[in-house]
């Protein structure tokens, strides 16, 4: 220990003493883990933190049931819910929940809230204690009990300015009087992201009729019963599957893929991202987390450069070291411990940097999503910074360590001189570094080029629809306010206002915006008969009459809705090009579909494609409805203006506003800003692989410059030698830029086949662009040779500069 000790203190006192190495070492580690700790630490909000406020949120599992064609993470009914809760002995506990959306209530705060009806059992599982007041029981949950609520904390501090008298006080939400008995904890939002809750209220156990098996809206979590395992809880859920299947076969048999065998249920670890979503994010954390990782890794190179050259200058201690009986063991250790107090200073001021930054990922997202993302430091963090710091420390200091203590430092004693000398095989490990770090960043500026391209092809691409100059604005009715006539009058009074904006060229509504995720109801189409396992559950989309023409959605064939399709009329539907051409060889105007709710519903018109749920997703069959016929209470207003659309939305919130204050108006924003956010995993992808790529640009250069700088110190004599016996500048140019060249052309040819292997993983993330795009490896090295030719230019004036008389007469 007092060895070591020593070791620190001496790596102390030689770091203060060569500032400028110390300092540009510590910044350049700080800047490559900075950025490390900042994308694991999102990386880590997304995929490993569970929903705040839950107690052992490691051991909660979910339950899902397998939808009959849209995969394994469907939702469940509560008539499965009681099989599995009275069928399996595996569970401690278990709870059910059912997520909705309302229109809240108190005095003249009315406000637009996502609502969680959940079991008594729900935040006992979960562990949640309240802010104030109490949380539900069993005894709530029975029908005959008076109508409760527990609101979070979010909207106690909204709705009654965080006054103790919310306790007790009455909300109004969907027409219906509950009163308050308690306030979650201020981070509760409930268990997924992106869906936090404001209300949850008892869920009262539904009718027992049949087809109340087949209703699938319910999510169930669960924790394991002492001793019992994951596989042990998967055997016996499987076997109630198998169970219900065989006396329910309507609602519990089948899928697309397996028809006649049991809907299966699944158990998996509960995650506060669900986990359809889970491999998105993972492969957009493993994008963003190589590229900062390459990053470091030409820190590091770059760090071992110049260790390597501060080595040159210590031959001579090294070797007088060993003469006086130091071990080769020692002098290594020495020097890794200096390499390694580099490291963790680096590695403190890059965590300052990620407390810094912490926010600036999260920020691509949607509001409501971002603000749940809890971005602190943990000490999963910690951990991470420790390791990537010692880590690195050992990366880039072993290899200029056993350089410095190795037999060629004797040569320095041996000469008399404290000239500085360097062997061939240092010399050479130098090159080979900065050759890597120009090879990390090729595959690094590849990668950019080709993401950024995608988006901006994505961008460019014609989605089907006019997205520049609209505003878009929510409106939610009140179902125990207003009846489907009244809706729509409301819709007919929210149009007019919208319509008479100055400004406004064209007004209509739709259930369902561009690039969002519509529902989906089953078909049949006349005269096709579906092939074995195909699906025809279709998207669809409720829309009132302009809404082609404000959206600019091509007509194709027939008409658009109007004034003869009323509520009381013959049913009809449009269509889109895409389901044309499939089911009905293009001519579908006059054909009927029948809907999985027995409508049937003739085909009045074809319109053009639009994009799917992001704007590099490729066009979907599409079943519009017209809103007379097909009423819902949530609607959004779509308005075309001929000016600065953003000037429109605050107008179009207050006008809108102003036609009924009991009816929330929410997310007003433009139709641009909404596309922006379907993209907004797409941005943050170019953003930050095209900075990594900018750094990586930058610290090689530099690599490119000490290399040539370092030689043309080296080579001074050479130089001077060349000049006297009458070498003319442009050798002595073409010697120095040489010099980088050759490294700078090694690194490009190795990035070269490192970028075609590693942009093969880019494949699922481009639109437009093929891994192999000949333009970009053709642009990349092309900037990598100007690059290398720019920090050649110092260096060839010093050579220049150089007398021969002076080095002469120096021999």
């Amino acid at each position: 220990m007092g060895s070591l000790l020593q070791d620190i203190r001496y790596s102390v006192r030689l770091l203060a003493r060569a500032r400028s190495f110390t300092a540009t070492a510590i910044l350049t580690m700080a800047v490559g883990i900075g950025a490390n700790v900042t994308v694991f630490n999102f990386v880590s909000a997304l995929l490993f933190r569970p929903a705040p406020g839950v107690a052992d949120p490691h051991s909660l599992l979910a339950i899902y049931t397998s939808d009959f064609s849209s995969g394994p993470y469907g939702d469940s009914s509560y008539p499965d819910y009681e099989s599995l809760r009275s069928l399996t002995g595996a569970f401690d506990s278990m709870a059910i929940e059912h997520e909705d959306a309302g229109v809240v209530r108190v005095g003249e705060f009315v406000e637009r809230v996502r609502v969680s009806a959940v079991s008594g059992s729900y935040f006992d599982l979960l562990g949640v204690k309240p802010a104030a007041g109490r949380l539900f029981t069993d005894a709530d949950t029975d029908p005959a009990a008076a109508p409760i609520a527990v609101i979070s904390h979010s909207l106690w501090k909204r709705g009654f300015d965080g006054s103790p008298t919310a306790l007790g006080a009455t909300l109004t939400l969907n027409g219906r009087h509950f009163t308050i008995v308690g306030i979650a904890p201020a981070r509760f939002a409930g268990l997924d992201l992106g869906r936090s809750a404001e209300i949850w209220t008892p869920l009262l156990p539904p009718s027992s009729t049949p087809d109340e098996r087949g209703n699938r809206g319910f999510g169930i979590v669960a924790r394991l019963a002492p001793g019992a395992t994951l596989n042990s809880a998967q055997a016996q859920v499987s076997s109630v599957a198998v169970r219900l299947a065989e006396h329910y076969p309507e609602t519990n048999r089948g899928t697309l893929a397996a028809p006649d065998e049991p809907r299966p249920i699944i158990v998996v670890p509960h995650t506060w991202l669900p986990p359809a979503f889970r491999a998105m994010v993972s492969t957009l954390g493993a994008v963003l987390m190589t590229a900062v990782g390459l990053v470091l890794l030409i820190a590091c190179a770059n760090i071992a450069s110049l260790l390597l050259s501060r080595a040159t200058a210590r031959d001579r201690e090294m070797a007088v070291r060993l003469a006086l009986g130091a071990a080769r063991t020692r002098l290594i250790r020495q020097l890794l411990t200096e390499s390694l107090l580099l490291g963790l200073c680096g590695g403190a001021l890059g965590l300052l940097f990620s407390l810094w930054t912490s926010e600036l990922l999260p920020s691509f997202f949607p509001a409501e999503q971002a603000r749940l993302l809890d971005t602190r430091l943990d000490a999963r963090a910690f951990a991470f910074v420790l390791g990537i710091s010692v880590l690195s420390s050992i990366l880039f200091g072993l290899a200029p360590a056993l350089q410095a203590a190795g037999p060629g430092s004797a040569a320095a004693l041996r000469s008399g001189t404290i000239r500085v000398s360097e062997s061939r095989t240092r010399s050479t490990l130098r090159r080979l570094l900065v050759a890597g770090q120009v090879a990390v960043a090729v595959v690094l500026l590849i990668a950019a080029a080709l993401l950024t391209r995608s988006l901006t092809n994505a961008l460019a691409a014609d989605p089907g629809f006019a997205a520049r100059n609209a505003v878009l604005a929510t409106i939610e009715l009140p179902l125990s306010e207003f009846t489907p006539e009244q809706g729509l009058g409301y819709y007919a009074s929210a149009l007019e206002r919208a319509r008479s904006l100055r400004g406004v060229e064209a007004a209509s509504l739709a259930h369902t915006l561009p690039t969002s995720r519509p529902s989906r109801r089953g078909f049949q189409m006349e005269g096709y008969d579906p092939q074995p396992g195909e699906d025809t559950e279709l998207p669809i989309n409720v829309v009132g009459g302009q809404y082609f023409e404000t959206l600019r959605i091509p007509l194709i064939a027939g008409r658009t809705f109007d004034a003869r399709d009323r509520r009381d009329g013959h049913q009809v539907a449009i269509v889109n090009e895409l389901l044309a051409a499939r089911y009905f060889g293009g001519s579908a105007v006059g054909r009927r579909v029948t809907d999985s709710s027995g409508a049937v519903l003739e085909i009045v018109g074809v319109v053009g494609n639009t994009v799917g749920v992001t704007i590099q997703s490729p066009p979907v069959p599409m079943v519009y409805y017209p809103l007379d016929q097909s009423y819902v209470a949530r609607m959004t207003v779509v308005a075309r203006t001929a000016g600065d659309a953003h000037l429109l939305v605050e107008t179009i919130r207050r006008e809108l506003t102003a036609v009924n204050r009991s009816v929330p108006v929410f997310r007003a924003l433009t139709l641009s800003a909404h596309l922006a956010e379907s993209s907004a995993d797409s941005r943050l992808t170019v953003t930050l692989v095209a900075t990594c790529g900018v750094m990586a640009l930058l610290l090689a250069t530099i690599g490119v410059y000490g290399v040539i700088a370092y030689a043309v110190a080296r080579r001074t004599r050479e130089i001077g030698v060349r000049l006297a016996l009458g070498a003319r500048p442009r050798h002595i140019v073409r010697l120095v830029i040489g010099e980088g060249l050759g490294v700078t052309c090694a690194g490009v040819l190795f990035g070269l086949v490192g970028a075609a292997i590693a942009t093969r993983l880019l494949k699922s993330l481009l639109y437009g662009v093929t891994p192999s795009d000949p333009l970009t490896y053709l642009l990349v090295p092309l900037v990598l040779a100007i690059v290398a030719l720019i920090a050649a230019c110092a260096p060839a004036r010093r050579a220049l500069r150089v007398e021969p008389n002076t080095v002469l007469r120096q021999e």
